[in-house]
């Protein structure tokens, strides 16, 4: 039970980072929002871990680090999806895949998570399609347009979850703060090829340092729930996200939650119940 809370403090995470970044990024390009959000992310972990980060192994480190870079790479794509293709279908099909990838990967390393809770999982899962839809947004086929990104970001987002899983730290702050800084490489790399460099604004410095703070403390809420939880029910967990996003966005900016985000909403929370349930 401990392990699926702190897998739901993951999804806070993430889902107040993904909003908070979404204000920084109406100031500035979502790339250049990503970038500056994770540095402040890394360099706010790493003073943190130069205090209480205890020992680590080389071998967490490495793992955090791939992680770190499968993240970023993910960031990238992800981006790069919602720019070219429908935001609706790419966020829905990126938040699917990065909860199955680690679901599929974990049973096939031998985690066997109840039939309550699978059910629960998928339950989880098919509500991210009703959640990430915007008002007005037909559900229908998914275009290709964008298609390959979707798939790259939620298969590297997976991944990334996985990889952390791997590192068995008692203490999550070093690895968190490596993960963090190596994501930071894909989306420099990524920005210096674009050759845009906007000028940073102060009133963009709050969401900023709140939207790395948000996915520093998701990531650090994963680590510690992966330490005595099954990585596929975890991840899901942490996959609800957007329903949190959603919510923050319906409080703070009067966002009016469509029908088809309400019976999202409605679903992922009998998936919620499920997964406790079976856990």
């Amino acid at each position: 039970m401990t392990s699926l809370l702190f897998g739901f403090l993951t999804a806070v995470g993430f889902g107040a980072g993904d909003f908070f970044g979404g204000l920084a990024s109406r100031r500035l390009p979502v790339l250049t929002a990503a970038l500056y959000s994770q540095f402040f992310a890394a360099i706010f972990l790493f003073l943190i871990a130069l205090l209480w980060g205890g020992p680590v192994g080389g071998g967490d480190l490495l793992w955090s680090a791939a992680a770190g870079i499968m993240g970023g790479l993910a960031i990238v794509r992800y981006y790069r999806g919602l720019a070219c293709g429908i935001m609706g279908w790419v966020a829905a099909l990126v938040g699917m895949l990065s909860a199955l990838v680690p679901f599929v990967v974990g049973v096939g390393l031998g985690e066997r998570p109840t039939l309550l809770a699978a059910f629960g999982v998928f339950t989880v899962v098919g509500s991210l399609i009703f959640v990430t839809r915007k008002r007005g947004q037909k559900l229908r086929s998914m275009p290709v347009k964008g298609l390959a990104d979707s798939l790259f970001a939620g298969v590297c987002f997976g991944f990334s979850f996985i990889f952390l899983g791997q590192s068995e730290a008692e203490n999550p702050l070093w690895p968190v703060s490596v993960l963090l800084a190596a994501s930071i490489l894909p989306v420099l790399f990524s920005q210096l090829r674009s050759r845009l460099f906007p000028r940073l604004c102060i009133s963009s410095l709050a969401p900023l340092f709140a939207a790395g703070l948000g996915q520093g403390f998701g990531f650090l809420a994963f680590a510690l729930a992966v330490r005595d939880g099954l990585v596929s029910v975890v991840s899901v967990a942490g996959a609800l996200s957007p329903l949190l996003t959603a919510l923050l966005a319906r409080c703070f900016l009067s966002e009016i939650l469509s029908r088809r985000q309400t019976i999202g909403l409605v679903v992922a929370m009998a998936g919620i119940v499920l997964l406790v349930l079976g856990s």
